[in-house]
């Protein structure tokens, strides 16, 4: 058979003649109802049929990101207890890699060699979905698993399906890797609704928007860094580019600068623009609708029907509208637990994973920051996210990362790293940028030291975009500078 890596059509008969065989191979290997296979893959047909054939034997699949370290692959296969890891051949960190436990490795095509060997197993029933052991991305320290039954996967699925109101009519393009929480269950959400699915390996900001010109894509999940991506092609460009087929421009999974999203609705008109708040553990929270766009700063929309959201204060107590405090969330799509048993926070059955927020007299949602991230400088808090919004605001900006360091006078004094867009010229200086800020935010939240790096690659973030500020503590030019 023929194995792509590059951009390709999901073609469903093809699924539906390689589900059974890969079902009947894994079954030969011993899986069963509750074991766990991870899968090590790009944005591939391949990819999907192993997710199938897991859900046709109640086999749990845990995505593996690609971009791992074979260190890192290696304690996410022994700490789920992975009997078996699929992998795409071309993947260079599969070479080096040593399975805990006696854990088996085939590529796709021993798989599907063995398959000729053994009987066909089942197919996936229609409208069914399989539990999934996705694993966090880090940001606090080491990676939590979590378990998600088939009936939260579903519960999200269909939450996707109504709000974006998915159809047979739809053509969706998949942009982001399907190894992240998000743009797997959007995938799935889709296919149950009979869209036509585009996979499309890897985000190139003109080839997107020739694939969304050649597809008429109807609908598509994009995360804050790829849109800046798009931005930072010039404006002819971006003019020129046809957007007509466009309907649902979903952006989610980090931080959306203010000044970036008024250039994304000047660019893209009125009623396309969907934002939504969520997590590996929750699913979707709430959701900014564009006929509520662009919305006040951080404001991520209205809980989605059947979650319950709470925000509490240090004694679990419910805070008065516009007060900030913890986000709690209760709802279908909610995780299990934890691999591990690693501690969640819960009260009663609400779950919080240390978001901050305060909710509008409306009932909107404003995000704060993280919990952990919280800045005490002076014996004041500062939230690093409402000094990033703000460095963000400066129209040569491209992103910053602001977190705290010791300092023997303030306890924590206020640092930031920024990165100017490529095609500012010149890049803004610090004394520029702190300038800036003055009059925007409070004296006491301006960084005490700020450093412009040379692109938004050099500044440290997730995959997804989300600040690590855990990492910039460490950042070579943050310990380097003397101050601002």
């Amino acid at each position: 058979m023929r194995y792509i890596r590059a951009m390709a059509e999901l073609d469903e008969a093809w699924l539906a003649r390689t589900v059974p065989r890969w079902s009947g191979a894994l079954h030969s290997l011993g899986l069963g109802h509750g074991d766990i296979i991870g899968v090590l893959a790009g944005n591939q047909p391949e990819f999907v049929a192993a997710r199938d054939a897991a859900t046709a034997l109640g086999v749990i699949l845990m995505p593996v990101n690609p971009r791992l370290a074979p260190p890192e692959i290696e304690q996410m296969m022994a700490r789920a207890h992975a009997r078996v890891l699929l992998a795409d051949a071309a993947l260079d960190p599969t070479l080096a890699l040593t399975l805990p436990g006696g854990a088996r490795r085939l590529d796709f095509a021993a798989l599907d060699a063995l398959a000729d060997t053994v009987a066909p197993g089942p197919s996936t029933p229609d409208g069914a979905f399989g539990g999934t052991l996705l694993f966090t991305s880090g940001t606090t320290g080491r990676p939590k698993g979590c378990l998600r039954t088939p009936e939260a996967e579903a519960a999200r699925a269909r939450e996707l399906m109504a709000t974006y109101r998915l159809s047979s009519g739809d053509v969706h393009l998949i942009v982001c890797p399907l190894a992240h929480s998000a743009p797997g269950i959007f995938l799935r959400a889709a296919r149950a609704a009979g869209a036509r699915t585009i996979l499309i390996p890897r985000f190139d900001a003109r080839g997107f928007l020739a694939e969304v010109a050649r597809f008429r894509a109807t609908v598509f999940f994009l995360v804050p860094t790829q849109v800046e991506r798009l931005l930072a092609l010039p404006d002819a460009e971006r003019a020129a580019a046809d957007l007509s087929s466009v309907r649902a421009w979903i952006v989610a999974g980090a931080p959306f600068a203010p000044a970036s999203k008024r250039r994304l609705l000047d660019w893209l008109g009125p009623g396309k623009l969907w934002e939504f708040y969520g997590s590996t553990e929750t699913g979707t929270v709430t959701v900014l609708p564009p006929e509520a766009q662009p919305g006040p700063p951080a404001c991520v929309g209205w809980p989605q029907p059947g979650t319950d959201l709470r925000v509490v204060d240090a004694a679990g107590r419910d805070v008065a509208p516009g007060e900030v405090g913890e986000i709690y969330v209760r709802g279908p799509a909610v995780m299990t637990a934890y691999l591990e048993g690693d501690q969640q926070t819960r009260l009663g059955d609400h779950l919080s994973v240390g978001d901050l927020g305060r909710v509008l007299p409306d009932g909107a949602l404003v995000l704060v920051d993280r919990k952990h991230d919280l800045i005490i400088t002076g014996g004041v808090n500062v939230y690093p996210a409402d000094v990033e919004r703000a460095l963000c605001e400066h129209p040569d900006v491209a992103g910053a990362v602001v977190t705290g360091l010791p300092d023997p006078d303030w306890g924590e004094r206020v640092v930031a790293l920024v990165a100017a867009r490529p095609d500012a010229a010149p890049a803004p200086t610090p004394a520029a940028l702190l300038a800036f800020l003055h009059g925007r935010i409070a004296a006491y939240k301006i960084p005490k030291q700020l450093v412009v790096v040379g692109s938004p690659d050099e500044l440290p973030t997730s995959p997804t975009g989300k600040p690590l500020r855990r990492a910039a503590r460490s950042h070579p030019a943050l310990r380097a500078a003397p101050g601002s």
